[in-house]
């Protein structure tokens, strides 16, 4: 797995396309210009409060230097499995001037010595651990702060993705009749034509972590914590389509955006009617221990 995102690199995923995360912060916070580290931090965060923050699998670091330009926190630590990630976190901080405690290795074998959180984020890395009730049982909420709460942004669809049948139609119907320009893949002349689901021996050969346990994930969440707020985002439709077509999505040609929208419409009204939903955005509160 540290192999994995020591030399992971995306060119062509959903996220890296601008209106996509326009469209989560609006899902959000209501403005497309509102992070939600900003959204949570305005509106659950007491700055007079000396707070700490917790962030598991955190990649790079963008969502710590993002809380830390919108809250004094007295504590960030950021943990991921991956040293390169780290100490790209480590320079990205330092030449932001931000302090951020950033430490490289495995979050289950790291002893914090009974250290407790004021927040704990979970951005796209808890649908990476298997057992997700009893991960945040035993293991997050003693991390926790009584009145604590935790921040998901997380997928929570088809374990190892696993898609379904009907979401596969769904993204096949559009990716039909989406123009071939925009249907080629990176460095080669393959036109991406259908949509299908990866397969089980590749994904535990590249990423045994991928998505165990993440059609668990939401109903674990509920389990073990108080829901204060979720909300779906969808992920249903633009992540099966836009996978290794989503370069193309990165400009600002009129033709483009049309189809961007289209494409976010689709799903958006796609989740409404199914009720399929892949991915939420959630905070939630530890529970008043009798």
């Amino acid at each position: 797995m540290a192999s994995k995102w020591d030399n992971f690199q995306t060119e062509s995923d959903f996220w890296v396309i601008p209106e996509v995360k326009a469209d989560w912060n609006v899902k959000i916070s209501g403005d497309s210009n509102v992070t939600y580290e900003e959204y949570v931090a305005k509106k659950y965060l007491n700055s007079s409060s000396k707070l700490t923050l917790l962030s598991i699998g955190c990649g790079e670091g963008l969502h710590e230097r993002n809380f830390a330009k919108q809250f004094p926190f007295s504590k960030i630590v950021g943990i991921d499995i991956s040293t390169e990630s780290i100490e790209m976190a480590k320079d990205y901080a330092k030449s932001e001037e931000l302090n951020i405690d950033y430490q490289a290795g495995d979050f289950t074998k790291i002893n914090f010595e009974n250290q407790k959180f004021d927040v704990i984020l979970f951005d796209s890395s808890l649908h990476h651990f298997s057992a997700i009730a009893s991960f945040l049982k035993t293991t997050i909420q003693p991390l926790l702060k009584d009145g604590g709460i935790v921040v998901v942004f997380e997928f929570c669809g088809p374990n190892r993705l696993q898609w379904r049948t009907s979401q596969l139609r769904k993204v096949n119907q559009i990716l039909a009749n989406l123009p071939e320009n925009y249907r080629k893949l990176p460095n080669t002349n393959w036109i991406k034509s259908k949509a299908f689901r990866p397969g089980i021996l590749r994904m535990f050969l590249v990423d045994p972590s991928e998505a165990p346990d993440s059609e668990n994930l939401q109903k674990s969440l509920h389990e073990n914590f108080e829901v204060v707020e979720e909300i779906k985002l969808g992920w249903t439709i633009i992540q099966p389509l836009f996978k290794n077509i989503a370069h193309h999505f990165v400009n600002d040609k009129p033709e483009t955006k049309k189809w961007i929208r289209f494409i976010l419409d689709q799903e958006a009204s796609y989740v409404l009617e199914t009720n399929e939903n892949d991915a939420i955005f959630g905070i939630y509160k530890k529970r008043n221990q009798l």
